[in-house]
């Protein structure tokens, strides 16, 4: 059994399985297994920990479970991309939610155009129906992976001053908004476990029973002013959500 399994006192106490699922993780984390290689065999597992099969197995598996890794029988266990974290009392963009989390975002841009209003967006960004708005569509991408699309409708009075130049693989929205004097306020968000459509199966390279994590968003001006709704879709392996939360009582 290696060095790493006997740890101190107090980490005697956890079960084998538990030990070697935290060290296998910080071999994730560290980059000593890289995102989509395989890991050793569970045979090879077995001789380094000095384990059955069975500790190693329930190990896997709840690596699995937390969506680290992917096992498929007859292969070898493969390392998924770490998840992007997002701090639900933070109100970011991808671009710097990414960065915070250690990956390197990048956008390829699909459409930026106008298009009329239709009745979700008119309601809010406080709009006529079938008025101009601003829409842009891009993937997402982290790591040079695409693990989201953003359907990102703009209020044509914030739209009318982006030009198609200012868009490029690098660009954030929020980050453009500031140079053009916007000062982001707040932001109102919908979160929820979606099925995917043909077409998101399709943009995000995803399987028929993989699900997507679906999030919308109307961000506000510091005076309480709409200028943006999104649509975005992840795949919901590679993004999680992080709320921190307070003792009212």
């Amino acid at each position: 059994m290696t060095s790493e399994i006997n740890g101190n006192a107090s980490e005697k106490k956890a079960p084998l399985y538990m030990k070697i699922y935290e060290i296998i993780l910080s071999r994730i984390e560290t980059g000593q297994y890289p995102e989509n290689s395989s890991l050793p065999s569970e045979l090879d597992f077995q001789k380094e920990f000095n384990v059955s099969r069975i500790t190693i197995r329930r190990s896997l598996k709840d690596l699995e479970d937390a969506g680290y890794i992917s096992r498929k029988r007859g292969k070898l266990a493969k390392v998924m991309p770490l998840r992007t974290y997002s701090n639900l009392g933070e109100v970011v963009g991808f671009s710097t939610s990414l960065k915070k989390s250690g990956g390197r975002p990048s956008s390829i841009i699909l459409q930026f155009k106008t298009e009329p209003a239709n009745p979700l967006v008119s309601e809010y960004l406080q709009l006529p129906l079938g008025g101009e708005v601003y829409f842009l569509k891009r993937l997402r991408l982290k790591n040079g992976r695409i693990i989201g699309v953003h359907d990102t409708y703009i209020h044509p009075q914030i739209g009318c001053l982006i030009k198609p130049e200012d868009l490029d693989e690098n660009t954030s929205l929020y980050e453009l908004y500031e140079t053009l004097g916007i000062q982001i306020g707040c932001a109102d968000e919908i979160i929820e476990a979606r099925i995917a459509s043909r077409q998101l199966k399709q943009e995000l390279f995803i399987s028929e029973d993989e699900p997507i994590m679906y999030r919308e968003r109307i961000t506000y001006t510091a005076d309480n002013k709409p200028i943006e709704f999104s649509q975005n879709s992840y795949r919901a392996l590679d993004y999680k959500y992080v709320v921190h939360l307070n003792n009212t009582r």
